[in-house]
């Protein structure tokens, strides 16, 4: 059977995530005929699970909040974050527009929690607030982004396909991508375009092509994305001879619980997270690896220095251990998205037994969780020491607030998660997929997190540096490709 034909557009995108809704919606405004295609039954991607959390510099709502900032400013926190490691050109054309986007955003009634602009203590911050995000967290970023596509879908300039998943490209004669080709419920599609735009987003939903990139010893990282970011555009560029990046960098992120029934994946962050961020909760429970041992100050107040100390120990995993004074006490210790974990809902999940693991000793909750019991039952030991003399000489640790040594004791394992693809395609400052040669690939051009994050963060989290540069040079890359299509 042959595959049914989409037509000829002016601008193919694949992806509806923030980077191929933004393409689409600019080269459509700006007068190009556009189709988009998504394997998804919905538009939004990673949005979904998201934070949604957005930066620039510059903005009306900064002004309005006394804030003096400026792209230059923010462009040196960029590089002081990513310790100068960000591709230094694509960062700062992404970041001098990145104002405009939040204005933009603003312009379209985007729902700004109303503690925005602020800091964000979940990685290492700004120097000023320049970070945003919805009440909806990443729903508040889809809503207006939705309602854009529509308006230019009910106008005959965008056609939306989804359910359709990329599994090649049309090359012609002379070397240049012309189209593609997909596969859904209703079969082969094929589609033409002036320009083939890649937004498909991450990889790290797929464990063998993650691990490719990844350094040596973090293969056991936790997947903590949505699992259909499986690298399908990064692939397609691959097999076209692109280029891509290998930093190696890895950093993960925290907190994230291991799913009991796939130890590969997170639970669902929407559902359950560990709250580490002393910003945000005071820590009462001790942190400790496969050995029993303590590896870093539970109260430091740098994200980096303790996501780094991860890095260090057995399998990227730690476990957090508390008694039940403590559970009676502190607030929860798990957090979600909606705010909606409290001490009676964490005290029934204590009974569950889904994440946590309950003894009446504490040599076996250390069987239990897999940590060598004398080496646990020291470290307790040591610390509730160290909270009676109000000193801690092992991490200066400066939040000692009750000893472990109520039964029975509870402990919860997490693992280092990825939840963004470091690495991606090199491109030019026009966003044109590089071959291994750095020239350009003729007519294909990638933009969002397929390009990787390390260009816009380097070998660390920076605030807003994924999603901003997604949505802001899709923007401009929208533009652009209408006004060459228009010539």
């Amino acid at each position: 059977m042959s595959a049914r034909n989409l037509g000829r557009h002016d601008v193919v995108v694949i992806g509806a995530g923030p980077a191929g809704l933004c393409t689409a919606i600019e080269a459509a405004a700006a007068g190009a005929s556009v189709l988009l295609l998504d394997k998804q039954s919905r538009v939004g991607g990673m949005l979904h699970i998201a934070n949604g959390e957005f930066s620039g510099a510059g903005t009306r709502r900064q002004r309005e909040r006394g804030i003096d900032d400026s792209p230059e400013r923010h462009f040196e926190d960029v590089l002081r974050l990513s310790h100068g490691k960000v591709n230094e050109k694509l960062a700062w054309k992404s970041v001098q527009a990145q104002g405009r986007t939040v204005d933009w955003l603003d312009a379209q009634g985007f729902d700004f929690h109303p503690d925005t602009p602020g800091l964000v203590h979940g990685h290492e911050v700004y120097r000023v607030p320049r970070t945003y995000w919805g009440v909806r967290n990443g729903l508040s970023v889809v809503k207006p982004l939705k309602r854009l596509l529509d308006e230019q879908i009910e106008a005959g300039r965008v056609r939306l396909v989804l359910g359709a998943r990329v599994t090649g490209a049309v090359v012609d004669g002379g070397g240049r991508i012309t189209g593609v080709t997909a596969t859904g419920e209703d079969g082969e599609v094929v589609a033409h375009g002036g320009a083939v735009v890649l937004a498909t987003g991450g990889y790290d939903a797929n464990p063998a092509l993650r691990n490719r990139f990844l350094p040596p010893g973090c293969e056991k990282a936790l997947i903590g994305c949505l699992p259909h970011a499986t690298g399908d555009g990064l692939e397609l560029a691959l097999g076209l001879g692109a280029d891509v990046s290998g930093d190696g960098y890895f950093i993960p992120v925290m907190g994230l619980i291991r799913d009991p029934a796939d130890h590969g994946v997170a639970v669902d962050y929407r559902e359950a997270f560990i709250e580490v961020a002393p910003a945000y909760r005071t820590p009462y429970e001790i942190w400790v690896n496969d050995r029993g041992e303590r590896f870093v100050a539970e109260d430091g107040t740098s994200p980096e220095h303790r996501e780094r100390a991860l890095l260090e120990q057995p399998g990227i995993a730690m476990h957090v251990i508390w008694d039940r004074a403590i559970a009676e006490t502190a607030e929860p210790l798990l957090r979600n998205v909606t705010g909606d974990w409290n001490r009676e809902r964490m005290l029934t999940e204590l009974e569950r037994g889904r994440w946590i693991a309950a003894a009446d000793t504490v040599e076996d909750l250390a069987m239990k969780l897999g940590v060598r019991p004398e080496g646990l039952a020291d470290t307790v030991r040591r610390y509730n020491a160290a909270v009676r003399e109000g000193h801690d000489p092992d991490f200066g640790r400066g939040t000692l607030p009750a000893p472990i040594e109520r039964a029975p004791f509870y402990g919860i394992t997490t693992v280092g998660a990825s939840i963004l693809s470091r690495d991606g395609l090199r491109v030019s400052e026009d966003l044109e997929v590089l071959d291994r040669s750095g020239a350009p690939i003729p007519g294909l051009y990638a933009v969002g997190e397929i390009l990787g994050n390390n260009a816009f963060a380097g070998d660390n989290y920076v605030g807003g540096m994924s999603v901003t540069p997604a949505m802001t040079l899709g923007r401009e890359l929208g533009a652009r490709l209408a006004g060459e299509a228009n010539r």
